[in-house]
């Protein structure tokens, strides 16, 4: 069913329409002739086997934060919960995206627990505590799992860690999308421990290292995998999603093994492009924090018969000499309570497209916010468009889709408290899960990444998505009293899937 796969103008398939017309109104009348409750096809030219079997889809649904909650104590506190009842098993997918903020000053827990078992999610680790200027910070949370027949109980928990217990808040805007039946196929790797330390040497003139932006040098040390294959005849779209925690385990000697984490993607063990991954960063320092989330995405194209190995890797910010200050990056971190999943063979599925293309590239900055009047920079305060897309939801459809954005944000030590939020519009009207940062006065040069989800199910403020094409933004909007130049890289901003 061609025209099911009208991604985005990047990936888009267009030209196929005519050469599978006959397919597609034969398919479509299959549609229309099946009980209303069965399931959309799960691609352009395959009808699943279950497409005549009653449909879980519809029970995909998103919960969000109207208000602030105040988590208090290490007891698990009950965020947000949705029920679901299936006769079949049932594969579900849940992504949760929000801010939280400290009351006092607690390293902050964040999980999904399905059935009781907490087992199958991410986990997102914020330590304020740690921090000398402890700050709103944005969360993202990934699990999925497999059920059996019978009333299931979907929740996202919250409470301090028993270390450094106290109190904070979930901010209103905060949500969790649950994804039933998905119609792509899902592949799930997860590190319920943590890696060893990563101590990375990528400045070393002595030693002849000086990783440079866009270098094949730069070191990345694989840490989950995802094997794909295409047996089709037409191209698929892979959507990768990861999340975890990355905090400071040793003294490198160099800063005391303070400095930026970084998170990325490689496929078939070469570093991706700013079209085909983000990266996530968060600086690992008392200035930011010891503890901190990560989260990114990726848009993969298989053509047919081609296999891809994505990899999740695990590295640091190079400052080489190509930078106006050469040095060696000291942090030593960990990456732990990691999920990777990658959706294969949707029916709606893509990314926006990115004007640049940089291999291997982490600087691609462009400005998004300014009270100096910086040139090239917005008014600090305006809604700036990262990325944009038009998606199309096909005929025989159910509109469920979820869409995920990523940036990273990044400001000058001048700076005074910066603020950015990440949002989702979709026809226009910001819909889902917000992402929030704060960067601190004196300290806002220290990079996080924010995240931002939306389903477009039923109970959401929009509803599912009507037959047609749909405008999807994300956007950006960085505020404060005395803000420079405040940043953002050009990569890989807005995914979606079915």
């Amino acid at each position: 069913m061609c025209v099911a796969v009208q991604h985005s103008a990047r990936r888009g398939h267009y030209g196929r329409m005519n050469r599978f017309g006959l397919r597609v109104s034969l398919l479509i009348s299959v549609l229309l002739a099946a009980p209303a409750h069965a399931c959309p096809v799960s691609a352009p030219d395959i009808i699943r086997s279950d497409s005549f079997e009653s449909c879980a889809r519809t029970q995909s649904g998103l919960q969000r934060l109207a208000d602030d909650l105040m988590i208090n104590g290490i007891q698990p506190t009950v965020v947000l919960t949705r029920s679901i009842t299936v006769d079949a098993p049932t594969r579900v997918l849940v992504v949760a995206d929000g801010r939280h903020f400290p009351v006092d000053a607690p390293a902050a827990v964040v999980r999904v627990r399905i059935d009781g078992d907490e087992s199958a999610s991410s986990v997102s680790v914020t330590d304020w505590g740690s921090s000398q200027r402890p700050m709103m910070h944005a969360f993202n949370v990934l699990a999925d799992a497999s059920l059996g027949a019978g009333t299931h109980q979907i929740e996202l928990i919250a409470h301090a860690h028993s270390s450094r217990p106290g109190r904070f808040r979930l901010g209103a805007g905060s949500a969790m999308s649950v994804l039933v039946q998905p119609l792509s196929t899902l592949s799930s790797a997860s590190l319920p421990g943590a890696t060893g330390a990563v101590n990375l040497i990528t400045f070393a003139p002595g030693q002849g290292i000086d990783v440079l932006e866009g270098g094949i040098g730069r070191p990345l040390v694989p840490v989950l995998a995802h094997s794909l294959r295409n047996p089709g005849a037409r191209a698929l779209m892979a959507i990768t999603l990861a999340s975890g925690r990355a905090y400071h385990v040793c003294n490198s000697n160099i800063d005391e093994g303070y400095g930026d984490a970084l998170l990325g993607l490689t496929s078939n063990g070469v570093c991706q492009n700013t079209q085909e991954s983000s990266w996530s960063v968060n600086d690992i320092d008392p200035n930011a924090e010891k503890q901190a989330p990560l989260m990114l995405h990726g848009a993969h194209s298989l053509q047919p018969g081609q296999e891809r190995r994505l990899d999740l890797v695990v590295s640091e910010l190079a400052f080489g000499s190509d930078q106006p200050n050469a040095h060696e990056n000291g942090v030593c971190w960990s990456l732990g309570s990691t999920r990777m999943l990658t959706a294969l063979n949707g029916a709606v599925s893509g990314a926006a497209i990115v004007p640049t293309t940089a291999q291997c590239s982490t600087y691609t900055w462009q400005c998004v916010a300014s009270t100096a009047g910086t040139p090239g920079c917005p008014v600090s305060g305006t809604d700036v468009v990262l990325a944009s897309a038009w998606v199309q939801i096909p005929p025989g459809h159910d509109g469920i889709v979820l869409f995920n954005a990523r940036a990273r944000i990044q400001g000058d030590n001048a700076d005074a408290l910066t603020t950015a939020t990440l949002s989702i519009r979709v026809d226009g009207a910001m819909q889902g899960a917000i992402g929030m940062q704060q960067l601190a006065d004196g300290a806002a040069a220290a990079s996080r990444t924010l995240s931002a989800s939306y389903l477009s199910a039923a109970n959401a403020p929009g509803g599912r998505l009507s037959v047609g094409p749909h405008l999807v933004e994300v956007t950006i909007n960085v505020s404060g009293s005395r803000v420079a130049h405040a940043s953002v890289p050009t990569e890989l901003a807005l995914t979606w899937f079915d």
